[in-house]
């Protein structure tokens, strides 16, 4: 039985690493679709509940950009279960929308915030007009694009000139030794934990994987400013394990 297990659990972090490098929109949906009953309880679980501070520090960016803004019109992408869009509907007069691949994780975040508008749909076909969004927002999930710099380019496109893309993703530490006290924690220990209370321990795989092979500080910022973006900034949050992005139009 102990073999069996072993056998199952490289054969799942196989998959996952084959994930990673093929990313379809159709795999990545379905894997959400699978998580989604334990998405929310698991986020904050694995992260300490500080994944809570990390929304609230990209919505206090916003807001500080949408002050003189009375009615900004806000786009969450890749929203999952709807967290970012409701810290972004507390900034006074936003109307916020939000959008997702997986129906599952929709249909608890249209549960969970009623007031805030669900779409489902893909960050490299965006159903909105040039120029429609004050801010586009996203929380952990442009790692997971099928076309990144597609994705980007839309992020541009339905922006309006002087608007804002605030992109959240995990980050790997710098420094030697919380780099190596992070990976320990993310690859052998987060997939565990993950696995007492979620039947996909293939989801939790990937994880780690699609944050390695993701680009990170100045690689990322350079793919912004490649897709449109004039200016692009990042921001390390708690001891380098989550990132701010900001970018301009």
């Amino acid at each position: 039985m102990a073999k069996k297990a072993e056998v199952a659990i490289s054969q799942s972090k196989e998959s996952a690493r084959n994930l990673n490098q093929t990313k379809s929109r159709a795999s990545i949906q379905r894997m959400f679709d699978e998580v989604a009953p334990t998405y929310d309880f698991l986020n904050h679980l694995l992260s300490l509940g500080i994944d809570n501070y990390w929304r609230a520090k990209a919505t206090n960016r916003a807001k500080l950009f949408l002050e003189k803004n009375p009615a900004p019109r806000i786009l969450d992408v890749a929203t999952g279960t709807g967290d970012l869009a409701n810290s972004m509907s507390k900034i006074p007069g936003a109307k916020v929308t939000a959008l997702d691949l997986s129906p599952e994780m929709l249909a608890i975040a249209r549960k969970k915030y009623p007031e805030i508008t669900f779409i489902e749909g893909y960050a490299e076909k965006l159903p909105f007009k040039d120029a429609s969004f004050d801010i586009v927002s996203a929380g952990f999930g442009v790692r997971n694009f099928e076309d990144l710099g597609k994705g980007m380019r839309e992020f541009h496109r339905i922006l309006k000139p002087g608007g804002h893309a605030l992109i959240i993703e995990p980050m790997i530490p710098r420094n030697g030794v919380m780099k190596n006290l992070y990976l320990v924690y993310f690859k052998k220990v987060l997939p565990k934990i993950a696995g007492l209370f979620s039947k996909s321990t293939f989801a939790y795989d990937y994880l780690p994987h699609s944050v390695e092979h993701f680009p990170q500080t100045e690689a990322f910022t350079t793919i912004l400013k490649k897709n449109g973006f004039k200016r692009a900034e990042f921001f390390p949050m708690t001891m380098e394990t989550s990132i701010l992005y900001i970018a301009s139009k």
